[in-house]
């Protein structure tokens, strides 16, 4: 199951970790960084934070208004966050949110010997997080302030975020215009945030926390590269479902009301964010992913009580984290470094893909939903007659394909209540499933033409009751999200 448990760790000069600033935008890989310095807490300090709108760094004057067990509660002065609230929060922190995130996606026992032999004990990966910052009470700073995002002006906002520069010395950040806190932190928003919503504002928490852990556990592994957008993205959408205790609604009805009308013609997270000529075709990334996972999760009974961790500590950062964790491919042997020298890899990918396609369009067969009655009534709408362009990943359902398609368009035909899916030609079914089978997501990527016929949904597809038009912003974005959507303008 998990791979890594030790590491040599140079605690002054940290030459052997590699921390990659994620900054909710910033990719910047350093090789090294400075010992960090916890200074004396005080009733009030100044804290940095980034202008989602902007870009831009400013500081935000805050109070500390309560120390947990685990955690201590800052808010920005204006804020208006009494005490009784803090004490709230880093209870709910402490006692509920915490340790259901570290029991599913931490290591836990974590022993480190640096070069004179000196060997540290976490308890978990938050832990190690608060000593890496140079903390030594293995508290989580949680700072609330009202988040700059435009909001009302804009019908979105963002929730939270957690920003891996923080673990870097105080202040400037040599060579670059971002700024650290020097401290393990996440930032959580007062308005609407949690003046709005209190339950989507802990289940933020959770969200953020798992991309704390999953930022550190790159550092810890010394992994290459920070995991792909949404594979930490998919990962987060599960700490919400674990601390809600039930599929968040915005997921599964956005899903079905497909309000930005991407998700009929394939939208889906592979490629994060490829589909920005719609503002809000983002959240159909963060719908499918949730369903990714869900599924996922569901399709692997054996697999539940340790997959997520298996994901969050693989040695891959692409999707081979999910085919090393499902499909328990041998990945130590040299030549599957390459994947041209390793088909096996996209083969069993382009496999895995379909069938979570395929299980959209009849969520109630054997490699459906299984086990979920809520996500047993999605419903995706065939796409209309037309040529198509497909990115990698993405899929659509037809009765059948003319002329000439793209070299990584691949078809299935697939039929209610069958539990084959049929890859041969004629592609005998119900309907026929056209998807991208690139494994290249990368913002670059091209897309590929196919030209499709109508399909008219299943009766059985068409006579479930699902409840539209209920879904009113404003929506949570993510920062990192919300800064390329306003790049973008």
């Amino acid at each position: 199951m998990v791979k890594y448990k030790h590491k040599i760790y140079n605690r002054d000069n940290m030459t052997r970790i590699k921390i990659i600033l994620w900054a909710a935008l910033l990719t910047v890989m350093l090789a090294s960084c400075s010992l960090l310095i916890q200074e004396e807490s005080t009733e009030e300090d100044n804290f940095w934070a980034q202008n989602t709108e902007t870009g831009e760094y400013y500081q935000v004057r805050a109070e500390m208004l309560y120390e947990g067990k685990k955690c201590v509660i800052w808010a920005e002065k204006d804020a208006q966050i009494t005490q009784q609230t803090a004490k709230e929060i880093a209870n709910e922190y402490d006692v509920k949110i915490r340790p259901k995130i570290t029991e599913t996606f931490s290591m836990k026992n974590i022993y480190i010997k640096d070069e004179n032999d000196k060997t540290y004990h976490f308890n978990d990966m938050l832990d190690f997080a608060n000593w890496i910052a140079g903390g030594k009470d293995g508290k989580l700073t949680i700072l609330l302030l009202d988040i700059k995002d435009g909001y009302p002006a804009i019908d979105s906002y963002v929730a939270g975020y957690f920003y891996g520069g923080n673990f870097y010395k105080k202040g400037n950040i040599p060579g670059t215009r971002y700024y650290s806190n020097g401290r393990d932190m996440i930032y959580v928003d007062t308005y609407p945030g949690l003046g709005m919503d209190p339950r989507q504002t802990y289940a933020t928490f959770a969200h953020e926390l798992q991309h704390l852990i999953n930022f550190v556990t790159t550092v810890l592994l010394d992994r290459d590269f920070l995991m792909d957008t949404w594979i930490d993205e998919g990962l987060s959408s599960q700490a919400e479902y674990l601390y809600l205790g039930e599929n968040p609604s915005i997921r599964y009805e956005w899903f079905n009301e497909d309000k930005a009308g991407t998700i009929a013609k394939g939208n889906n997270f592979f490629v994060w964010d490829n589909h920005s000529e719609e503002p809000l075709a983002i959240l159909d990334d963060y719908a499918t992913v949730y369903l990714f996972f869900r599924w996922l999760y569901l399709q692997n009974t054996g697999l539940q009580s340790h997959i997520f961790l298996d994901i969050e500590t693989s040695a891959f950062h692409d999707y081979r984290a999910i085919i090393d964790t499902v499909k328990n491919i041998d990945h130590n042997k040299p030549e599957w470094d390459d994947d041209e020298k390793n088909p096996a890899w996209k083969d069993n990918w382009k496999t895995l893909f379909m069938t979570w396609l395929a299980a959209n369009y009849y969520p109630t067969n054997s490699y459906g939903y299984t086990g979920d009655p809520v996500l047993q009534t999605i419903t995706v709408k065939p796409v209309a007659g037309s040529t198509i362009l497909l990115y990698p990943g993405e899929g659509v359902y037809s009765n059948s394909t003319s002329g000439t398609s793209g070299s990584n368009i691949r078809h299935a035909g697939i039929a209610e209540n069958t539990p084959t899916i049929n890859t041969s030609s004629p592609y005998t079914g119900d309907v026929l499933l056209t998807f991208n089978a690139n494994t290249d997501n990368r913002s670059t990527a091209a897309p590929e033409a196919v030209t499709l016929t109508n399909v008219s949904p299943p009766v059985s597809q068409a006579a479930r009751t699902i409840q539209t038009g209920t879904l009113t912003g404003p929506y949570v974005i993510d920062a990192r999200d919300m800064l390329n959507k306003n790049k973008k303008r």
